[in-house]
């Protein structure tokens, strides 16, 4: 129970951070996972306590997140700079291995040195994925991105596999150079081996399957699933490396292929690619989690080898530095190498020395290495306890703390993005603006066509939808995201004193009553045309729980009556909460001006396209109110503002409106997508959108139909 507990901690923290990193923008995700897992620690001291299996760790996480980089491996790049990627996995890997292993036993000779060798393979595997993490703000070169996705799916085997053999020098107290390499031999080229037949087996074993009908989207994702551990454990129990076979039949199972011959390897592409980031999601976060959970260790001396904690930081500190060092004089020597050949190692943009930088402190410690280091046995063979091995844990929790916040703060520094370059993301979301603008342009013009009248109600909420997806769209390409924070704030204020002021004119006529069903339909109304967030909650959320209260009790025991007045006073109730609506956003519309002719520019930027999304809402309400009736359906003369409240009839048919909005709804949803489609391919034609651009885009658009099926 224990241990489940300890389960359903963790992935509370882990999806915490999903959450808090929308709103903690200058922090990367792995270094808030380990704040979240380091506060858990704190709170609850008792989580350090719980053991997990050694064995079970590794196959449980290493396995599958091998298998999942060599999905998004590009085979082509990793023969292209074979030699390089090689070289940095292995070679440097097993320099680190020696120098961490010489350097550590010396500072602190308590540790033998197999053990402190353990340490340097653990170290060795490099996380391009934490770096990825900060690919907004980080400029690197597409072949320093393709040579740290490389290096890194090698090197988590190569360091898996020394880190073993090192433990096993530990444990046995016995080392032999020939059987070493011997063993080596057979691990390495027995693990390839046999990987690779085993990802062909696998992959013939799934196509087969499929010709003889017995495979699905479902199925096939779960047989994926299933394939690293498969893997894994067959080629453990045969006594070759398990983790170079999962990387070998990786590669083997995510050859090219053709793509998209029919709708059924469309569907399964999506179906796949999204269980894969969900699982690369929750692996990666429990491990930066756990991290931070091991931080507390730090000031534990009787957890530490009996070093106080000033000597704890200080060996953290020798023992990254070693790993860095190591690493730069590599690169720097691979970088000498290619000049003089005339070309870049890394790109060749900058100096050769900030080149080298980047790409070394690019080389992060991350999940693997944790994951490596947690697999220490307790015991020796002859039942001892494993020499320092909290020690060793702690050591490797923070260079990997260490190395992380280096390339969170220094890499944005040494290769930053240029102001008007927004990468990929950038360019992705400009194509979306375009798309949007081009969707919703085609949905206003099918609103003003008198054919599709009936169409109309259903029309109007989804054009909604896209007009405030286009709006949050325009904030973040615009960097407007804190002048727009400010202008929203104070133009909450002013509607919610203007909702108090109709209140007080509501109240002249009408109950409080009353006034609580006008804000349930209210709130309806705003949300129907786009408010979200801050500006929902200027409609209060009491006034509903108080009218459902109420529209339960007098359902319960008047019904007839019930039936009878809501029927007479839907028209009033809703056709007034329009009038209120509308009334709300002149309010808004006349302070976005005033802010456009003498705020700042940003300021003056945010309530430029504020005011564009409060005109949209307006033409939607006085659609509404106009519906049915012999008048342009944008007209703002069919009511005078203010209204008398006793005197004025609602003509609308509001109850109509209602049914075809729900009627049509999924139709007009369906059509819109269509509409996208569409706009992307011409977009596309027209040189607007590259085809790597408008592909991602079709992607999203057929994840959406798939929802609507």
């Amino acid at each position: 129970m224990e241990q489940f507990e300890f389960v359903l901690i963790v992935l509370a923290c882990v999806s915490l951070s999903s959450v808090a990193d929308r709103f903690v923008r200058r922090v990367s995700l792995p270094i808030l996972q380990i704040a979240i897992g380091l506060v858990a620690a704190i709170v609850l001291p008792t989580i350090n306590e719980v053991r997990i299996d050694s064995e079970l760790f590794l196959v449980l996480f290493i396995a599958p997140l091998l298998f999942n980089e060599t999905r998004e491996a590009s085979p082509r790049e990793l023969w292209r700079n074979r030699a390089d990627i090689f070289s940095l996995a292995v070679g440097l890997v097993v320099v680190s291995v020696l120098v961490i292993g010489y350097a550590l036993n010396r500072l602190v000779p308590a540790i033998p040195l197999a053990a402190a060798f353990a340490l340097g393979g653990a170290l060795g595997p490099t996380d391009a994925a934490a770096v990825t993490a900060l690919r907004s703000s980080v400029n690197l070169t597409g072949r320093q991105r393709a040579l740290l996705s490389g290096e890194s799916l090698i090197n988590d085997a190569s360091g898996v596999v020394a880190f073993q053999f090192s433990v096993a020098a530990a444990v046995t107290g016995a080392f032999s150079l020939m059987d070493a390499t011997a063993s080596f031999a057979l691990l390495f080229v027995g693990g390839i081996a046999l990987g690779a037949i085993l990802g062909f087996v696998l992959s013939g074993a799934m196509r087969l399957l499929g010709r003889l009908g017995f495979e699905d989207v479902t199925s096939h994702a779960l047989y994926e699933l299933l394939s690293p551990f498969i893997v894994y454990l067959v080629c453990e129990d045969l006594g070759v490396s398990g983790i170079l076979a999962v990387v070998a039949a990786g590669l083997v199972m995510a050859a090219p292929r053709p793509r998209f011959h029919s709708t059924y390897d469309a569907r399964r592409r999506l179906v796949s690619n999204s269980l894969w980031a969900m699982i690369s999601f929750l692996i990666n976060g429990t491990i930066f989690v756990l991290l931070g959970m091991q931080l507390p260790l730090v000031v534990m001396p009787g957890l530490n080898g009996g070093l106080p904690a000033p000597q704890v930081i200080v060996a953290i500190l020798l023992v990254a530095m070693a790993s860095l060092g190591c690493r730069l004089v590599w690169v720097l020597a691979l970088e000498l190498v290619h000049r003089r050949k005339g070309e870049g190692l890394c790109g060749g943009r900058r100096g050769i020395l900030r080149d080298a930088l980047v790409t070394t402190i690019a080389g992060a410690k991350g999940a693997v290495t944790l994951s490596i280091v947690l697999t220490l046995p307790l015991t020796t063979a002859a039942g001892d306890p494993f020499p320092e091995r909290s020690l060793l844990v702690t050591l490797a929790a923070g260079v990997i703390l260490l190395t992380l916040l280096m390339a969170d703060v220094s890499l944005p520094l040494l290769a930053p993005r240029p102001e008007d370059d927004g990468g990929h993301d950038g360019e992705l979301r400009e194509a979306t603006i375009a798309v949007f603008e081009a969707t919703t342009n085609e949905l206003r013009r099918l609103a003003e066509d008198e054919a599709l009248t009936e169409y109309l109600p259903a029309l109007r909420l989804t054009l909604s939808r896209y007009e405030l997806q286009l709006a949050l769209e325009r904030f973040i390409s615009s960097g407007v995201e804190e002048e727009n924070r400010a202008v929203e704030d104070e133009e909450a204020r002013l509607q919610a004193e203007t909702l108090e002021s109709l209140h007080r004119r509501h109240l002249k006529v009408h109950s409080e009553q009353d006034w609580q069903r006008h804000l349930v339909a209210l709130r309806g109304i705003r949300s129907s045309v786009g408010y979200t967030g801050r500006m929902a909650d200027v409609i209060p959320n009491r006034g509903t729980l108080l009218a459902s209260a109420t529209t339960l009790v007098r359902r319960t025991f008047f019904p007839a009556g019930h039936r009878a007045k809501d029927g007479s006073d839907l028209d009033r109730i809703y056709g007034q909460s329009c009038i209120y609506a509308i009334e709300l956003e002149y309010v808004s519309l006349e302070y976005f001006e005033r802010v456009m002719k003498e705020g700042d520019v940003g300021q003056a930027r945010a309530a430029h396209i504020r005011h564009d999304v409060h005109e949209l809402a307006l033409h939607s309400l006085w659609g509404r109110l106009n519906y049915g009736r012999d008048v342009p359906l944008d007209s703002r003369k069919a009511y005078t503002l203010p209204y008398d409240l006793l005197t004025h009839d609602f003509n609308p048919r509001f109850r109509e409106q209602f049914a075809k909005a729900r009627e049509f709804a999924r139709d007009v949803d369906e059509n819109a997508l269509r509409i996208e489609l569409d706009e992307i391919g011409r977009l596309q034609s027209e040189g607007t959108l590259t085809r790597k651009i408008a592909n991602e885009l079709r992607e999203n658009v057929y994840l959406l139909q798939m929802g609507e099926g």
